[in-house]
């Protein structure tokens, strides 16, 4: 992966005790020659904060926290794993997805990795990030091991050319993800038939051997579309890597993870960029809440934060 070479690392007291995905960092700023900037979030809840200042010591526990978090992260980053490469600490307090995407737009970051907290789904953190941060957020499993097989899931049935170019973006991460792993990626269009209820209703009357010939057409055309656009950015393919499935996205996406043993996702977080600030999609909200592996996503071009630099 030869495109990231401004990582923000966002980590929290548990990513730094553990350091589980910190390894998986520093070989994906080494291979980019990328510098890394690593943050520590306070994940201080609202009760916790406000039993700080009911106790009257709240600026002194804040800033004995603030004191602890700047030793905790300047030894993280003198570990060995870090000699060769560009790594700094950003010690300014940091507790909301605001100030880090603040971060992101000052610095000029081009990629986000968050370890995620929850067993399942995606952390209320990760997800503002993925919703808002204007650049790709990957999440990476806590305890996640190598990533073997990848998923990049792709709409090939879409006119826009925003989505089109997403659907490059996603193709070409997945491809070079599993090249650097020695992986294998498997690439994933679903369809379906759009309103087959009404077309089976009274109204048309469209009969069953009807509806599968349009079903048909519908599976080939897409499946040459998906050929079309791996044969177009020179992404190799097989017939068992390229997948075109019926029925709602992200069941379906949900399935295919499972099936086909999947460590990671790359998707695209929303679906058009033509409204500036597009929030991500209720149908990719409902994967990333459910699904339990690492997660890549992708902004279209022209995506526009909502948040803005003061």
């Amino acid at each position: 992966m030869k495109r990231f070479k401004n990582i923000l690392y966002v980590m929290d007291g548990k990513t730094l005790a553990q350091q589980d995905s910190a390894d998986k960092v520093a070989t994906l700023a080494r291979l980019n020659g990328a510098r890394v900037s690593a943050i520590i979030v306070d994940e201080t809840t609202l009760i916790d904060d406000l039993s700080l200042k009911i106790s009257g010591r709240y600026a002194e526990i804040k800033q004995a926290i603030l004191r602890q978090n700047t030793e905790d992260l300047n030894r993280f980053i003198r570990h060995k794993r870090w000699s060769d490469i560009d790594i700094s600490a950003d010690h300014s307090e940091s507790g909301s997805f605001i100030a880090i995407i603040h971060k992101v737009l000052r610095e000029g970051h081009d990629l986000v990795i968050k370890e995620e907290t929850l067993d399942r789904g995606i952390d209320q953190l990760a997800m503002r990030l993925i919703r808002k941060c204007p650049c790709p957020v990957w999440v990476v499993k806590r305890d996640s091991g190598d990533f073997k097989r990848i998923l990049a899931a792709v709409d090939v049935g879409s006119d826009y050319p925003e989505t089109k170019a997403l659907n490059k973006k996603i193709v070409e991460l997945a491809h070079s993800l599993a090249q650097r792993e020695q992986g294998e990626a498997h690439y994933l269009h679903v369809w379906r038939l759009a309103h087959e209820v009404t077309l089976r209703g009274p109204r048309f009357n469209v009969s069953s051997e009807e509806i599968a010939a349009m079903k048909k057409k519908i599976s080939e055309e897409s499946l040459a579309q998906l050929h079309s656009l791996l044969d177009s950015n020179h992404i190799p393919r097989k017939d068992d890597n390229t997948h075109c499935r019926e029925g709602r996205s992200e069941e379906v996406i949900k399935k295919s993870i499972d099936e086909l043993g999947v460590d990671v996702i790359v998707m695209g977080s929303v679906g058009r960029s033509g409204v500036p600030g597009l929030l991500i999609g209720n149908k990719a909200e409902e994967i990333l809440n459910s699904i339990n592996c690492t997660v890549l996503t992708v902004k279209p071009d022209g995506f526009i934060s909502p948040v803005t630099l003061p």
